[in-house]
This record gives C-alpha cells, structure tokens and sequence, in this order.
C-alpha cells in the first residue's frame, strides 16, 4: 500500500481539496484507494459521508493528528492510501514525524501569493529534514502576477508537479456532493486532477 501525505503551512488552503480530488482521480483510475482524515475539523470526513452509493468506491477512515502514535498499516485490498494533515503540524511533533516518515511521497499544494509563500519559507527546513520525496503542486491559480511570481518561488522549494489546478468554483462546490471533479464529465479541473495522479503514480512507482 503506497502513502501519499498531504500537507502545507497555510490555513485555508487547498490540502483537504487537493486530497479529495486526488482519491477520486485515482480511483476513477482503477486503483482502490483509502483516505486518512488527521484534520481535526473532519473536511474530508465530511465529503466522503456526502458521496453518492453510485459513486466510485473509496474507504475513510478518521484519526486526529494528536492521536496518531503509529504509522498506519496496510488496509487489505487497498493500494492507495491518502493522507490529509490539520494546519499547524508543527504543534505535534511526534505524530507529524510519523506521518511524513511512512509516506512514500509529500504532496504540498501552494496557493500564489506572498502569505502562502512566506510560510513555504517556513515550513520547507522541516520537509527537507524527513529526507521524504517530496512534490509542490501550484493550485488556486489565476492569471495575475501573483501566479507567474510563485511559479518562479517554488522551484527554489524543490520539485514543482507540471501540472496546475486553476481557481474555479468547480472545486469547492464538489465538496457537500460528495464528489470529485474527475468524476464529472464537463468540469475543467477533472482533467488536471487525472493527469495530476498520473504523474503521482509515475513518481510513486520510482519511489523505493
């Protein structure tokens, strides 16, 4: 069972939306996917007690982050395992070492902006720290300065994924569905979020 931990520095970012997108992609894939909701506040929990029968399966499961004392253990029949973080994991240091120590890949989405660059910045010595392969996905993006200033941040954080996910209301309106968009035909990030679990895949298959 591969591990994908989802985390940034920012609140109100794009990490619970991120995860969720993520599973369904992969699900929509062909690969059995769980998620792990660490968030206190239960977003994730949330969406999936919001899916639809009919939709494609994905298990869940909810363990607060200050709970955490083990990295979890292979789920039977699952071959992709979703990790999704609070904000502030620097609180728990015990437990968010855990995590990033059993994940076979970091994914930390970065809205632009100065904020959410500033605490990259912050955030980027204890990533480079665990020693995990680690992957920035640029999301949230609009066609302003902002945008094109943090495409250039970011590649001083490490590797960028090649693919960006726009800020449309698309995304967040999936959430009380239940949904994600790469399971709705028509949407504009659907695509973005498929193609952006190929690449994961193609990196978690050269992951020892």
């Amino acid at each position: 069972m591969r591990k994908v931990l989802v985390t940034q520095g920012k609140g109100g970012g794009p990490k619970t939306a991120t995860a969720r997108n993520l599973a369904v992609a992969a699900a929509v894939a062909g690969q059995r996917v769980a998620t792990l909701d660490t968030d206190p506040q239960g977003s994730l929990t949330y969406w999936h007690s919001r899916r639809p029968q009919e939709a494609t399966p994905i298990e869940a499961d909810q363990m607060p982050l200050p709970r955490i004392v083990g990295a979890p253990v292979p789920i039977a029949g699952i071959d992709l395992l979703i990790i999704d973080t609070p904000t502030a994991v620097e609180f728990f240091p015990e437990a968010t070492a855990i995590l990033f120590d059993c994940a076979d890949l970091v994914l930390v989405p970065v809205r632009p902006g100065p904020e959410d660059l500033v605490s990259m910045d912050g955030m980027m010595p204890y990533i480079r720290s665990r020693r995990r392969s680690t992957r920035l996905l640029l999301s949230q993006t609009t066609r302003s300065r902002d945008t094109a200033e943090a495409r250039e941040r970011i590649r001083d954080f490490g590797t960028a994924v090649p693919v960006e996910i726009p800020h449309l209301q698309e995304v967040p309106r999936t959430f009380t569905l239940g949904l994600g968009t790469a399971e709705i035909s028509g949407t504009r990030t659907g695509p973005l979020f498929t193609d952006l679990w190929t690449y994961i895949a193609a990196e978690l298959r050269t992951t020892p």
